[in-house]
């Protein structure tokens, strides 16, 4: 085997092949035979067919066949020799096959590689957590959470004034660009939440507060951006809100039903469930803080170029899982999802770079300390992803075989395993987290320095 390896750019290069026509010429004559060993054509005994007819009949087969294999077998063996380490498929040249001819038989790919990463990892890294402990008030307002998820609802008395946690129904009316819209029956307005028409209103509840059936508010909105018509999203806009229901809102007891029906026995069970959830969200929660934070000192520290072709694919990928989000979440027509897509293409893009970059990071830290797991340990994770759903794990690790899905589960253990050794260098300071900051009486923020 002859090949030639060429430089075309930071993470691309070109595989130049050249095979003794004789290999290739015995590969696709062993191929012929083996196929009149076994075939059964009309007239002949099987294995008695004329070599002759066995070669016109499954000639091209054959030795399309033996080429493929030959092909596949030289680019593993070069991606070896010249300890290459391909992301993605490789790209064949057409005009560089020659598979006819006396000549050598040659071929070319062009193929992406994992980018050279010199890791430069301080001995430390620093990192502040402003997260606040988990108080009694906290318990006490997920306890209030679970009353209002299971409160009923029923009619205010006629004339009665709005409240503060009472539930509107009405219909809304938008004016846009001097243009009024339709109007829009069967809308809500949850004066709790500052939320007029699922849009929310910050200090609309004031505007609420005391109004009564029959009444109409107009406040200033910003349309969000699945407004419909889509022409308007993002706009300044002037809301009507006519009250047409007044629902006041009747919270559960905390009895022995409401405890049934969180599958606790007692008031006690339920806030020492409602604290441990409340632990774990905020481990979880420092968690993503310090691997955030340890995102950002890789970034910082390291500069490489990624795979371009590869790039392209992955940002075309997103962009296409986007548009069908946003369909199956707003309710859009494909060609609107797609175009508001790309829309956000820029963004998108950005993310999925920072996102492959961070991935080759991670894997030359796994590399370089040892932390890629084994093939078993892969299978094991497959196993236990199974069991996690209540699927048979067994089949399942036979599915990720057939389907090519394993590799996702490899690549997900080391980067797992890089995030955990990466965690070993962290030195972790928590702080209460700072109120936010209000505006003076000029309008403007407080100088830190003067604060």
């Amino acid at each position: 085997m002859s090949c030639t390896v060429t430089e075309d750019g930071p993470c691309r290069r070109i595989l130049s092949f050249e095979v003794e026509r004789a290999r290739l010429e015995q590969a696709v004559e062993d191929g012929i035979r083996e196929v009149a060993g076994s075939v059964n054509l009309k007239g002949f005994r099987k294995g008695k067919a004329p070599m002759a007819l066995i070669r016109k009949s499954h000639g091209p087969r054959v030795a399309e066949e033996a080429r493929r294999r030959i092909m596949g077998e030289e680019f593993s063996a070069a991606v070896k020799e010249h300890s290459l380490r391909p992301v993605g498929d490789p790209e064949m040249n057409l005009e560089k096959l020659d598979a006819e001819g006396p000549g050598p038989f040659t071929f070319e790919f062009a193929v992406e590689i994992a980018p050279e990463i010199e890791l430069d990892l301080p001995e430390e890294i620093p990192v502040t957590v402003a997260l606040a402990n988990v108080s009694d008030e906290m318990v006490d307002g997920e306890v209030g959470r679970f009353r209002e998820q299971a409160a009923s609802l029923e009619d205010a008395e006629e004339g009665a004034a709005v409240a503060q946690d009472d539930i509107l129904e009405g219909t809304a009316v938008y004016e846009v660009d001097g243009t009024t819209l339709e109007p829009r029956e069967n809308r809500a307005v949850f004066t709790k939440h500052d939320l007029v028409d699922s849009i929310k209103v910050e200090g609309s509840a004031q505007q609420f507060i005391g109004r009564k059936q029959g009444d109409s508010v107009t406040v200033d909105v910003t349309l969000p951006p699945h407004f419909a018509p889509n022409e308007h999203a993002g706009k300044e806009a002037k809301l009507t809100f006519t009250i047409d229901r007044h629902r006041l809102v009747i919270l559960p007891e905390l009895d022995e039903e409401f405890f049934g029906k969180l599958g606790v026995e007692s008031e006690e069970e339920m806030r020492s469930r409602i604290r441990e959830e409340l632990e774990r969200q905020r481990a979880l929660a420092r968690l993503r803080m310090v691997d955030e934070e340890i995102e950002k000192v890789l970034h910082e520290r390291h500069e490489f170029d990624v795979p371009e072709r590869l790039l392209a694919k992955a940002i075309d990928g997103r962009v296409h899982e986007f548009a069908h989000r946003l369909m199956k979440e707003r309710g859009l027509e494909s060609e609107e999802g797609h175009h508001q897509a790309e829309a956000r293409r820029d963004e998108i893009a950005e993310a999925t770079r920072k996102g492959m970059r961070l991935a080759f990071m991670l894997g030359k830290i796994a590399e370089v300390h040892e932390l890629e797991p084994t093939a078993e340990e892969t299978l094991e994770q497959v196993r236990n992803m199974a069991m996690a759903q209540q699927q048979d794990p067994d089949e399942a690790v036979q599915a990720a075989r057939r389907e090519g899905w394993i590799s996702e589960v490899y690549e997900q253990l080391v980067h797992t395993n890089a995030r955990a050794w990466l965690r070993n260098l962290v030195q972790v300071t928590e702080t209460e987290p700072q109120p936010p900051e209000e505006e003076d009486s000029s309008g403007t923020l407080e100088d830190d320095q003067g604060a």
